[in-house]
């Protein structure tokens, strides 16, 4: 079919490999690694660095002209987040206005792109995994190849192309609850995929170390990432975890973590998949870093799974524009009434009816016109129906977020908040885990300072986190505005 570039695109370089795809076989003829010069540098110059890397490319012998790009999954956002349950065509505007109201940076200096997770029975809204990138970040990116006169194809997720190529390597994952786990340099990549569709994905830096250090914390972040996506899987537990890496050096770890988790555990180098070799001069300490290129080379082939594509996002189907053809029509209906009128006044009355019977059909396709827009205002009735519903709710968790400590001490598992008949939150109820009783009394205390009256509550329920040991539960009343009233003045005496 065609000779691709696969590149990763990282701050400090690129790495990648030069295949020709042709079917659904995939004939990788070299890998690579290129580390940015200080003095050209494309967050400097892409038009500068493109002309150093077009150098590279020749002294490498890369003549392939289109590219394909992932760029590390931290260098993007991904948010899970609802939206009701609406037409697919009007999907993609409640997604922007959604992202909007959540993101800190303005939607004009982002790249979005997302995948519509599948319909749940018992919830009247959608999940959706929304992506998003720096224009700045993707565009140094494509200024830069495009002054060397290539192609781009497409721009993606490093985690999420590392999943399409390892459902390549292992179909299974399509339908069963799978982890998978990537180390590159400083950042552990994690991905959840179940019944073909990919979950959630998180990435987040890591401290060096000895390899024990590097383990333990790994192991720590595995364990936080499946808590938090426990919702997700609805009781199922994980079945398989992909480690990809060098496996001489984590069959150890993989062992642990096979075992923590009661699972298969498998490890993956990309190296071994490939059907050429590196030069002599490329070395990849972390091989993982070319997990995703190979995804987006097999994504060309044949793609298993969703995918998020920067530059050909998830787009309504554009409908075509009546409005001039209706108001033409509309003209042309009106001076047809006003010559039936002219021609039906010099009638005898015995036509009258006739007369009256063209105006009721008149009438009727006004009033088929005015019920074109119905859809639409239901709909933003819908949404702002929904927003409204949540609003207060987002209140109180962002009011929590100040009370509660970090999760150094504890973590929360779960949340629950209850609403009074005044539509105002009265009632919230937590389960989660701490390091010792003290951090829990602590816990206990913060939220009484702060308006809450706490119903002390031993919790019943066990845990495996050796990190964190000690389970809670919470039960505790947010106090009316007048309560708070009446104590203000006596928190001022105390003081």
């Amino acid at each position: 079919m065609a000779d691709y570039l696969a590149i990763n695109w990282e701050k400090t370089g690129l790495s990648g490999v030069e295949a020709h795809v042709s079917g659904s076989a995939i004939s990788v003829k070299r890998a690579f690694h290129i580390a940015w010069p200080d003095e050209l540098h494309p967050t400097q110059d892409p038009i500068s660095a493109g002309s150093w890397l077009k150098n590279e490319f020749a002294r490498l012998k890369l003549a392939s002209k289109q590219v394909l790009i992932s760029f590390p999954r931290h260098d993007s956002t991904i948010r899970l987040i609802e939206i009701p349950n609406v037409p697919l065509d009007e999907v993609p505007e409640i997604v922007r206005f959604q992202t909007a109201t959540k993101s800190s940076v303005p939607l004009g200096q982002l790249f979005l792109d997302y995948l519509l997770l599948p319909l749940q029975e018992e919830k009247i809204t959608r999940d959706v995994l929304v992506a998003s990138i720096l224009k700045e970040l993707h565009d140094q990116a494509v200024k830069t190849f495009r002054s060397m006169g290539l192609e781009i194809v497409s721009t993606g997720i490093s985690s999420l192309t590392a999943a399409e190529w390892i459902a390549h390597v292992d179909s299974k994952i399509l339908n069963v609850p799978t982890l998978i786990v990537n180390q590159i340099d400083h950042h552990l990549e994690l991905s959840l995929i179940n019944k073909q569709q990919l979950l959630f994905s998180y990435s987040t830096s890591i401290t060096s170390g000895d390899q024990a250090a590097i383990e333990q914390a790994m192991q720590t972040e595995i364990n936080r990432f499946l808590l938090s996506r426990s919702a997700q899987l609805a009781g199922q537990n994980v079945e398989t975890v992909f480690l990809i890496g060098v496996p001489q050096s984590q069959q150890e770890f993989a062992a642990k973590l096979g075992e923590r988790l009661q699972c298969a555990v498998e490890v993956l180098d990309p190296l071994t998949y490939l059907n050429s070799t590196t030069s002599e001069e490329t070395v990849f300490e972390f091989p993982g870093v070319l997990a995703g290129p190979l995804g987006m080379l097999y994504s060309q082939s044949q793609k298993k799974l969703d995918a998020i594509d920067f530059l050909h996002p998830h787009k309504a189907e554009e409908k075509p524009d009546r409005r001039k053809l209706q108001i033409g029509l509309g003209v042309a209906g009106v001076v047809l009434v006003l010559l039936t009128a002219m021609f039906l006044t010099q009638r005898s009355v015995s036509d009258l009816d006739e007369q009256l019977a063209d105006r009721q059909k008149v009438s009727k396709d006004l009033a088929e016109f005015l019920k074109r827009g119905q859809p639409t205002l239901e709909s933003v009735a819908l949404i702002d129906e929904w927003e409204n519903s949540n609003s207060k709710a987002l209140k109180v968790m962002q009011e929590l977020n100040t009370v509660l400590p970090g999760t150094d001490r504890v973590y929360l598992n779960e949340l629950d908040v209850t609403r009074s008949a005044g539509q105002s939150i009265s009632r919230l109820r937590a389960t989660g885990h701490a390091k010792n009783d003290l951090d829990i009394r602590d816990l206990n205390q913060q939220l009484s300072n702060n308006h809450y009256r706490v119903h002390p509550k031993r919790s019943n329920l066990t845990t495996a986190d050796s990190v964190y040991p000690v389970p809670f539960e919470i039960d505790a009343e947010r106090l009316p505005a007048k309560t708070e009233s009446l104590q203000k003045p006596t928190s001022g005496k105390i003081n």
